[in-house]
């Protein structure tokens, strides 16, 4: 969820702010967000934004950003607020969805042929498991010592 245009810009957009960014408990740098004791979307702000800045000029332009353009905007706008503690989980997610995003775009996949690759270049739980097991003892450091 790191937002590097909004690192540089926001000392002048957000001047109020400490901090230009913020981080996750894992310490991974993201966009500057608010927290909240559940996932909160300030309503008014919200509407303000769509119907008086979202015209269809915005729109047009908007529309060829990732969807995690948007989910960064709305937390450094402050709209939508994470719950507390909840920001590493949210960070992961978005590695998750970029990692896929951009798997289709280097593939050329819709998104159903996506579904098809990944179920074609899967392997079970038991695979997975056997090819971590050989793995296991070299990096459990004190395995000799036991």
């Amino acid at each position: 969820m790191r937002d590097f245009n909004a690192e540089q810009w926001n000392r002048y957009r957000h001047p109020e702010r400490a901090g230009w960014y913020a981080r996750t408990s894992a310490g991974e740098q993201t966009v500057y967000f608010r927290e909240a004791s559940q996932f909160e979307v300030d309503a008014e702000a919200a509407c303000e934004f769509v119907t008086c800045t979202y015209d269809t000029a915005f729109m047009l332009r908007a529309q060829h950003h990732d969807a995690l353009e948007s989910a960064r905007f709305w937390l450094n706008e402050g709209m939508v607020r994470l719950p507390v503690g909840m920001a590493q989980r949210y960070q992961e997610m978005a590695k998750r969805g970029q990692y896929f995003n951009r798997l289709a775009q280097r593939l050329n996949l819709t998104p159903e042929e996506l579904d098809l690759h990944l179920i074609a270049n899967s392997i079970s739980d038991a695979a997975h498991m056997a090819m971590l097991k050989p793995m296991s003892s070299q990096f459990d450091l004190f395995a000799a010592a036991a």
